[in-house]
């Protein structure tokens, strides 16, 4: 009786220690960086991690601040990430991903009457007063009879 106690208590012993092993650093850091690399939004972003115990330290710079809080999110969410340290910089020089670029002007070739139609000549138009008009002097000598 006392060698089954004992041996099912070794078997309880190893059990308990086996449930309650982490995954090593390394084995948690590659994990985090796969799931970094496999988020779309990520694409552009460099993210570096880094673990210690469990604890995960991300560093690298973004283009916006939806990216830092995405990568944050990916991090944590990896099974055994018991803490996350954000520190990734954003990058304020950088154009926001949901800008368009700027369009050019056609070229000239491009341009046609019809989609261009001339400008009305100035003048009355509904209820404006017409415009006064100042009669310019003759520049050229009067001639005397």
């Amino acid at each position: 009786m006392y060698r089954t106690t004992v041996l099912a208590l070794a078997v309880c012993s190893a059990l308990a220690l086996g449930c309650n092993r982490q995954r090593p650093d390394s084995t948690l850091n590659a994990a985090v960086l796969a799931q970094l690399d496999k988020e779309p939004s990520l694409s552009t972003a460099i993210v570096h991690a880094r673990t210690e115990e469990g604890h995960v330290y991300l560093t690298g710079r973004v283009n916006t601040p939806e990216q830092r809080r995405r990568a944050e999110d990916v991090a944590d969410d990896v099974r055994g990430v018991k803490a996350v340290t954000n520190d990734i910089q954003v990058d304020v020089s950088a154009a926001p991903a949901t800008q368009n670029p700027p369009t050019q002007a056609p070229p000239p070739s491009a341009v046609t009457p019809e989609a261009n139609p001339p400008m009305p000549a100035p003048g009355p138009q509904g209820n404006e007063p017409p415009p006064v008009t100042t009669p310019t002097p003759d520049p050229r000598p009067e001639s005397t009879p």
